[in-house]
């Protein structure tokens, strides 16, 4: 799935939040290509994580 504007308003919100180092492992090359302004092809289970990350952050 390429990544759209929703999924980086996602990405911006947990970038730097608290989480598992599995988590961030997984989450790496988005970060990166978040960092660089690059638009990439992010896989469904990644995007399962960045949306449950973002559900489970405080408000």
């Amino acid at each position: 799935m390429t990544a759209t504007n929703d999924l980086w308003r996602l990405v911006a919100q947990i970038r730097h939040a608290d989480m598992a180092p599995s988590d961030r492992e997984i989450l790496r090359p988005t970060f990166a290509a978040f960092d660089n302004g690059e638009v990439i092809t992010v896989p469904n289970r990644v995007i399962a994580r960045i949306r449950d990350i973002a559900a489970r952050m405080p408000k």
